[in-house]
């Protein structure tokens, strides 16, 4: 019943990312994300303009079958649809299953539905994230730029997140409020929830607001000021502090590859959101470990 369950999920999760590549790749710079005139419509061969069928739409499958190429003008198929249907279904299926190990619930209660339903609402918030961030992601490095759409979406999802969160805190286990576990007791000086969402928002929007007015938006866009903001809000200090230090050093990593192979120079742009999401993936699934390697390099 069980892995039938996160099985589901994840077929669920590929449509979703279906529907999220339609959202990506019909964006356009400036207008509205949801656009019920670009979003309707039949899909069609970007090469041939072909209408494609049914059996040529099914999430991850129809790309394999076909062999990553149109069925009639043998165009290759880009490689970010089954990547981002994959995604989604990798989404949609494990974010229920990280949160259970890390809330500490039973999976077999999460897929009987047995759970209390506050549980149900955190966890499909947390896929309302993960979702948003990998939306962000793609059209950032299409377009460089984040869709305020997606900051004003992952803003109510933190205040879903924070809500139920500071609601339930007696029903939680000890050190499940942050994902750096008992460590987060030694870098917030705030006991409450609400308290350190408020001032991860506040402190990570400061923080990119400074780098953006002393490069004069040239280091970086205003979008990824708020996106700093709004996922302050989401994952609360201090993690938030943890994820914005991760993404640093792998945007100045890659970055410094791409400087020496020669594919860009200083002058180029590179947009700075998926390394931010980075960021926030590696402090999500990796907070406490990555603080307790740290500390444990010093004997602490």
């Amino acid at each position: 019943m069980t892995y039938l369950f996160f099985a589901l999920l994840f077929a669920l999760g590929t449509a979703i990312g279906s529907f999220l590549n339609v959202l990506t790749l019909r964006y356009v710079p400036g207008g509205p994300l949801f656009s019920l005139k670009r979003l309707g419509g039949r899909s069609r061969c970007p090469a041939c303009g072909r209408t494609l069928t049914a059996s040529e739409l099914v999430p991850l499958a129809s790309f394999f079958a076909l062999g990553g190429r149109c069925g009639t003008c043998r165009a290759r198929i880009s490689p970010q649809y089954p990547l981002v249907e994959f995604l989604s279904g990798a989404i949609v299926a494990g974010t229920p299953l990280f949160l259970a190990s890390f809330y500490r619930v039973s999976l077999s209660a999460l897929a009987a539905f047995a759970l209390p339903r506050w549980y149900y609402v955190l966890f499909l918030a947390w896929i309302g994230v993960l979702l948003s961030w990998l939306v962000l992601s793609v059209i950032d490095l299409r377009h460089y730029l984040i869709p305020d759409a997606l900051n004003v979406a992952l803003l109510a999802l933190g205040a879903v997140i924070t809500g139920v969160s500071a609601f339930h805190t007696h029903e939680l286990f000890p050190f499940t409020t942050s994902f750096m576990g008992n460590y987060a007791m030694v870098f917030s000086p705030f006991q409450g929830i609400v308290a350190n969402h408020v001032f991860g928002f506040a402190a990570a929007g400061a923080f990119f607001l400074v780098l953006f007015l002393v490069s004069a938006g040239r280091g970086m866009g205003f979008g990824d000021v708020k996106l700093a903001a709004v996922t302050g809000f989401v994952l609360g200090w201090p993690d938030v502090a943890l994820a914005l230090i991760l993404s640093f050093i792998a945007g100045g990593a890659w970055g410094a590859i791409l400087f020496f192979s020669k594919k860009k120079t200083m002058k180029d742009r590179l947009p700075f959101g998926p390394f931010l999401v980075l960021g926030f993936l590696l402090a999500l699934f990796f907070g406490h470990a990555i603080i307790a390697g740290y500390f444990s390099v010093f004997g602490l």
